[in-house]
């Protein structure tokens, strides 16, 4: 039965852990890019694993995190900024899959703060990886845009340049409109100084390719299904945030465009 698979709080210092796990599990999948309907279910499920907490409630936004439970007839309620980092999927499934095995009772909260670090640590692809598979991505992607052979050899080129420059962004952490406009820039202008030098059958195809990196359609899908699950203020800083760094890459072509 389900309430033989629930646990209980004993003391003052395990509600606390359970509310610092909480937030901390919170922050980590909206910072890895988790739809914020999806982190208010994970803490949701967490907190119903729990049997003598009362009034469980959690408030997430893309730019914060608030949770609350009563329990013993003290209110606990922790609120942490978030800063949105590098998008990584896999652990937003895997810190998931924590609160599914809190609920079915095969992980105590001890457990799952072991957990919890472990996915924290696992290490990203290799920059060399990431780099390798942009690079052999574009060549496709220049054909299917309406690009020669010959174009799709140039996009190979220019994704690399670009890949690098992404992966330098990243590192130096700027924000997302310095980087989004300077790598829509940049992709641009060594397009157009390829094609005065060597023929190139369709150039755009090859600008588009180069912008797919760049394009927020995480961001935009995210932003729907907020709308779907009925979070409209979610929804809205989701779209307002994508449009936000649409512009930032509009004006990089516009501004390559003009200057070559």
């Amino acid at each position: 039965r389900r309430e033989d698979m629930l646990q209980s709080l004993r003391n003052e210092k395990e509600a606390k852990n359970l509310l610092n796990f909480s937030i901390k599990i919170a922050k980590s999948m909206l910072a890895y890019g988790a739809e914020v309907y999806r982190v208010e279910d994970t803490v949701n499920r967490i907190y119903k694993s729990f049997d003598n907490i009362k009034a469980a409630n959690s408030l997430v936004t893309y730019n914060f995190v608030i949770v609350s439970f009563i329990y013993d007839d003290n209110t606990y309620t922790a609120m942490r900024r978030v800063v949105l980092g590098d998008r990584d999927l896999e652990k937003i499934a895997l810190l998931n899959d924590i609160s599914r095995k809190m609920v079915m009772g095969g992980c105590t909260l001890e457990y799952a703060f072991k957990k919890m670090k472990e996915i924290k640590s696992r290490k990203r692809y290799s920059t060399l990886s990431v780099i390798t598979a942009l690079t052999l991505s574009a060549p496709f992607f220049a054909i299917m845009f309406g690009g020669t052979f010959k174009d799709s050899l140039f996009a190979f080129f220019i994704m690399a340049i670009e890949a690098m420059f992404l992966i330098l962004t990243a590192k130096y952490k700027l924000t997302s409109f310095v980087s989004n406009f300077l790598g829509a820039f940049i992709a641009t202008i060594l397009v157009m100084v390829l094609n005065k030098f060597f023929f190139i059958h369709n150039p755009f195809s090859i600008i588009i390719v180069s912008l797919m990196p760049l394009v927020p359609g995480v961001q935009v899908t995210n932003a729907v299904r907020d709308f779907m699950a009925g979070d409209y203020l979610s929804g809205m800083i989701g779209i307002q945030a994508a449009i936000f760094v649409s512009t930032a890459i509009a004006l990089g072509v516009v501004m390559g465009l003009k200057l070559v």
